[in-house]
């Protein structure tokens, strides 16, 4: 229906922004669900997903955003008192407004995010054999995949680089 894909649209681009423990989320889901007499309405492979989070305690493992390996946030509930450190997704539209034009290419992101916030970046090597660090992977496919934050220009640079900006409605 119209407002069930209107919520879709808007919780995907919530969660683009955000850190978000999935698992808590389906947690969440299955206890409204539960709670409005909908038993039985949601996915089973969601269920045994959330009823593996609760056995572990509801300790969160899907959690996404800065600070540990693989782009994945340390186990820190969110209504901790302790002030939550910026997304990639922050860092890259930082870089983006500080560079001339608010627009760049991946390189010139690159450099900003390191000069500005080289104290939050996971600097670990990505397993595999590029060996580049977590934090510029990271920042490459979150750039390249959340076009509601940022956007791919038709421009290059003089060596034929994309070049990036921030997407239309996006601050």
């Amino acid at each position: 229906s119209l407002a069930s894909s209107s919520l879709a649209v808007a919780v995907s681009e919530a969660f683009a922004c955000e850190a978000v423990d999935e698992e808590q989320v389906l947690l969440g889901l299955l206890r409204h669900d539960a709670s409005r007499g909908r038993r039985g309405s949601s996915n089973g492979r969601l269920e045994k997903r959330a009823t593996t989070a609760a056995a572990r305690g509801g300790k969160p493992s899907g959690a996404r955003g800065v600070g540990a390996p693989n782009g994945h946030a340390s186990a820190t509930p969110r209504n901790s008192k302790r002030a939550r450190g910026m997304t990639y997704g922050d860092m890259i539209s930082a870089a983006l407004k500080a560079l001339p034009s608010r627009r760049g290419t991946l390189e010139d992101i690159y450099s900003v995010i390191e000069e500005e916030f080289s104290a939050q970046l996971n600097t670990e090597l990505e397993a595999g054999p590029r060996q580049v660090p977590v934090w510029k992977a990271s920042v490459r496919k979150i750039i390249n995949l959340n076009s509601v934050r940022f956007h791919r220009t038709s421009a290059t640079d003089a060596s034929g680089h994309t070049i990036f900006e921030l997407a239309k409605g996006a601050s």
